[in-house]
């Protein structure tokens, strides 16, 4: 089934399926926000990663709300940070922040 997605986001949800063809891991769901967390606004965030994950936008704005509002993460939450960024990275995470 094809989604219908804004044409703003398109580059993100692109560099999501690039980088998660699998789609994401539970244990990559925060780390992921906390990263685009810092690029993107809550709302975009929210809807980009719903429609990725087929998660309720709701539940999905509720958990960037609390990534937003952490300090710091469990050392399993940081131990995940760098690999998923390094999935990012090999999808073109660079050229993706220029356009943002």
């Amino acid at each position: 089934m094809q989604k219908t997605i804004p044409a703003h986001l398109v580059s993100t949800y692109q560099l999501l399926q690039c980088a998660f063809p699998q789609g994401i891991e539970e244990r990559e769901y925060l780390p992921l926000l906390s990263i685009l967390y810092k690029e993107m606004s809550d709302r975009c965030l929210a809807q980009v990663i719903a429609e990725f994950t087929e998660k309720e936008y709701p539940a999905v704005l509720n958990d960037v709300y609390r990534v937003g509002a952490a300090e710091t993460f469990s050392s399993a939450v940081e131990e995940v940070l760098d690999s998923v960024k390094q999935k990012l990275i090999r999808c073109d995470y660079d050229k993706w922040l220029l356009e943002s």
